[in-house]
């Protein structure tokens, strides 16, 4: 059994920066559902379960040597003349992607996917409980990291220096995968996107004036210096806070309590722009099959009929944030690549490295 029955989800050393005073005791939080700010949370409280990864102690060693080389340079990260060396990329491209897998959030939502293929008339296997779905789902996810975090190793590095006078605010799932160009492209819609997705973009806030950002370069332009960006807008603070009120599950995490009138305003605009459901599913039913093939039509659940063959598909609800920071550009020679099939659009690196199947990528213009 692990040494350690209380597990954070959320690493302590990436809330301390946030902690009152930066003492690492307690934090200031905003609920999402109660819309209510509270004082001086214990911090050991904050984003932990009982065995959250299983009782899997070498799971939970590696798990703790990426904690530790965050944590051992987050305060290089921070420090006023920071610049984005071979060291802190990768570090920061580990930490990221093993953080963005494995909240309750996340495992909650990939558990309520893996329940929606239950959901059909006359299933008869036993359906699993959420419960037991999520703490699956998070353990599948941390057994699978150690195959898949190079996925984000082509991704480009910056941190966002923040000198506007509005501080960044973390959550109880602060990594967060977005994808300006899927979310905007006509040619992606109805399609989820993934970490292998052309566009790729992820979100990490280090501490109130400090954001880590991982981002494709073959899409975006980014004017940073040293792999520094100097942000003096606050409307550019509010767009990436967005993104914490449109993924958190249940807290907002910020430092000063003075800050408190500024958090519940920035969650209550972006509240309403939440995903209702984390997924759609969308089913399709045998209609008819010769020598060429078979044709399914698409149907509603309601209208399912028992015994019939039936293809499900789980389709993400990202959420679609109010704005954009003004220094997340689209590359005017932009490009992404594709091979015309359902896998979509991809990054060259991400095909180079084998992470992705099927042949004939193409480029294409972002």
């Amino acid at each position: 059994m692990p040494n350690n029955k209380n597990q954070h989800y959320v690493p302590r050393c990436h809330l301390k920066p946030f902690t009152v005073d930066g003492q690492g005791r307690c934090i200031n939080l905003f609920n999402l559902p109660r819309s209510a700010p509270i004082a001086d949370a214990p911090v050991k409280n904050q984003c932990s379960g009982d065995y959250f990864y299983g009782a899997d102690e070498k799971l939970e060693s590696a798990i703790n040597s990426v904690e530790n080389g965050y944590a051992g340079l987050l305060p290089d990260m921070l420090n006023v003349n920071a610049r984005v060396d071979a060291r802190l990329r990768i570090v920061l491209q580990r930490f990221i992607y093993l953080q963005h897998l494995r909240t309750e959030l996340s495992s909650r939502n990939a558990a309520k996917m893996l329940l929606a293929m239950y959901d059909i008339p006359g299933q008869t296997e036993p359906t699993p409980n959420l419960k037991d779905a999520a703490r699956q789902a998070v353990h599948s996810s941390m057994l699978a990291y150690s195959d898949t975090m190079r996925m984000v190793d082509d991704l480009a590095v910056c941190i966002i220096r923040n000198s506007s006078g509005s501080p960044f605010i973390t959550s109880d799932n602060p990594a967060i995968e977005t994808n300006r160009w899927h979310l905007q492209d006509p040619r992606t819609a109805g399609r989820g996107f993934g970490a292998g997705s052309a566009g790729a973009i992820f979100l990490l806030p280090l501490s109130p004036d400090r954001l880590a950002m991982l981002y494709d370069a073959d899409v975006y332009a980014i004017p940073e210096r040293g792999g520094v960006v100097d942000l003096v807008k606050r409307s550019d603070v509010e767009a990436l806070n967005a993104h914490q009120v449109l993924n958190c599950m249940s807290n907002l995490y910020f430092r000063r309590w003075e800050d408190r009138p500024l958090v519940t305003a920035q969650a209550s605009r972006a509240a309403p722009y939440r995903p209702s459901t984390p997924h759609t599913v969308h089913h399709a039913v045998l209609a008819d099959r010769d020598g060429w093939g078979a044709r399914y039509d698409v149907q509603d659940r309601e209208t399912l009929e028992p015994g019939r063959e039936i293809l499900i598909r789980v389709v993400p609800n990202a959420p679609r944030p109010i704005a954009w920071p003004s220094f997340l550009n689209l590359r005017p020679d932009g490009v992404v690549y594709s091979n015309g099939t359902g896998a979509g659009f991809k990054r060259w690196g991400v095909i180079q490295a084998g992470f992705v199947s099927g042949q004939n990528y193409r480029p294409y213009r972002a």
